[in-house]
């Protein structure tokens, strides 16, 4: 998921020593990415997990909008 990579990337880089304007930064965006996944949960009914690198939300098809059938 997309917030676990950003804690991630924070956590190596607060053991780096990075200025903490960045650490911040990277956790207010942890935090909305949080959000964004809990959403999707609610919407979709299914968690929105990773899967070989794929983002995997519901099983059904892509809806075209555009109505070419």
């Amino acid at each position: 998921m997309l917030s676990d990579s950003i804690r991630h990337m924070r956590e190596r880089l607060k053991h780096e020593g990075s200025q903490a304007g960045l650490l911040l930064t990277l956790q207010a965006f942890e935090i909305e990415a949080r959000n964004m996944e809990d959403r999707l949960h609610m919407l979709l009914g299914t968690p929105h997990v990773a899967l070989d690198g794929n983002l995997i939300s519901a099983p059904d098809p892509i809806v075209d909008i555009v109505g070419a059938a």
